[in-house]
């Protein structure tokens, strides 16, 4: 079962293709705009700790509530 695109995508996708003169143009150029779309080199969501951003992640750097498992997750006082 092929994936179906999204109707914004398809018609950026379409327009694409007519503009740089074929499909695997076209494929290019939308992959090139799709990468700016996502953060981080990685692209590892599963691996970012709480509070950890795609940039510290590919750096190596821990994020503002500390390494993954063992974040500090500040407390907050609810009313009942």
């Amino acid at each position: 079962m092929k994936h179906q695109a999204p109707g914004l995508f398809g018609k950026v996708r379409s327009a694409f293709r007519r503009f740089l003169g074929g499909p695997k143009t076209a494929q290019a150029a939308t992959y090139g705009v799709l990468q700016q779309l996502l953060p981080g080199e990685e692209q590892d969501s599963a691996g970012l700790a709480m509070g950890q951003t795609y940039e510290q992640y590919d750096k190596k750097e821990q994020g503002r509530l500390g390494p993954r498992g063992e974040e500090k997750v500040p407390q907050f006082a609810t009313e009942s």
